[in-house]
């Protein structure tokens, strides 16, 4: 019997200079603050029988760090759950996830980081693109992950 997909919505991952279909079970934050996520992919396998080997597919499941990571077009990334009891609220690498905002210490304000960022302090709260655009807009870059370039393209009359 060949195993079901697991329930989730899709989306592709780069594994080895490839972008591969998976099924994402969830999403899951990690100390820092970056998101991972869970996901299960059908790989080809066999099955020795006394009559000789049997194709079949094993299901392995996986994290992957977000920036590698993308949406398929359609699918619903609103049923994933962060690992903390938080609906999901978007697709891999958009929207909610994508920024951390945390207090400038030295210079008053805020910093935005990217969620990936391995300097962002672990009280950042994450942001949706909206509240990163505007606490960037009086805020410093940030010189590790420089969240202004992907900042800029979403601004409006960015490019």
């Amino acid at each position: 019997m060949q195993p079901a997909p697991a329930p989730g919505p899709l989306a592709e991952v780069r594994l080895g200079g490839a972008w591969v279909r998976v099924t994402v079970r969830a999403r899951e934050r990690d100390a820092r603050g970056a998101w991972w996520y869970v996901c299960e992919i059908l790989l080809p396998d066999r099955v020795s029988t006394g009559r000789g080997p049997i194709p079949r597919e094993r299901a392995e499941v996986f994290t992957a760090p977000a920036p590698l990571v993308r949406p398929v077009p359609g699918e619903d990334y609103t049923v994933l759950d962060d690992g903390h009891g938080h609906e999901g609220t978007g697709a891999p690498g958009t929207g909610r996830g994508r920024w951390l905002v945390a207090e400038d210490y030295t210079g008053g304000g805020a910093l935005v980081h990217r969620a990936d960022c391995a300097q962002a302090p672990p009280d950042a709260e994450p942001a949706d693109d909206a509240v990163a655009l505007q606490a960037a807009a009086g805020a410093r870059p940030y010189p590790v992950c420089r969240p202004e370039t992907a900042l800029r393209a979403l601004a409006p009359g960015g490019s």
